[in-house]
């Protein structure tokens, strides 16, 4: 499994990117047989009047296809991943007993 980090300066710090690979990692990880790719996505939200919100978006590419995606915003990028990583923990969980059943 890869997971892709990806954030603008302005948005993230290689400790921020390093974090949520690890948390998303860590949240998957149980699901490992379905997933392909992992793509996270951190950014400044453009339509926050105080320019601190960041977005944190989580796409999880499945095997044999499909995907799940989602995203938080919050006011800092640890809070906007972790709030992502367990919003893509629940759509992995109800996924994959969907698939399983």
């Amino acid at each position: 499994m890869r997971i892709e980090v990806i954030g603008d300066n302005e948005s993230s710090n290689v400790e921020a990117r390093t974090y949520a690979e690890y948390r998303v990692f860590a949240t998957i990880a149980r699901h490992i047989r379905s997933v392909g790719g992992v793509r996270v996505v951190l950014r400044r939200d453009d339509r926050d009047a105080t320019g601190d919100a960041v977005v944190c978006a989580v796409t999880v590419t499945l095997k044999p296809s499909g995907s799940v995606r989602t995203r938080a915003r919050e006011h800092h990028a640890y809070a906007a991943i972790d709030r992502a990583a367990e919003r893509i923990g629940d759509l992995m969980r109800r996924r994959v007993a969907r698939v399983s059943s």
